[in-house]
């Protein structure tokens, strides 16, 4: 069992290993999911877990955009919204590696 910074740490990597193709948006949003749960069982409190408040603002926010605007552009896709999304990510999960 990975204790909670190598986990954090994981999820980092999985990021930056993803977090590059549009594609690969489904993948990254389950992660984001798993990693809200795992953080909600490790402390539900989002006044003082800030990690765990910081996954809620990037999934109600950024992946909900991202998912509306690629929704009306199914060619196209939604870069600039992906991009936003991976980088919010990867700055929680930065931010609870310091």
């Amino acid at each position: 069992m990975m204790d909670r910074k190598e986990r954090v740490k994981a999820v980092y990597e999985f990021i930056n290993q993803y977090g590059t193709n549009e594609r690969n948006f489904s993948d990254l949003y389950a992660k984001l999911l798993e990693e809200f749960d795992l953080e909600m069982e490790f402390n539900s409190d989002m006044r003082t877990n800030h990690y765990l408040n910081n996954l809620r603002q990037t999934r109600d926010k950024q992946a909900s955009i991202y998912m509306t605007v690629s929704s009306r552009r199914p060619k196209k896709g939604a870069p600039s919204e992906f991009r936003d999304f991976v980088s919010n990510f990867r700055s929680d999960t930065t931010w609870s590696l310091r």
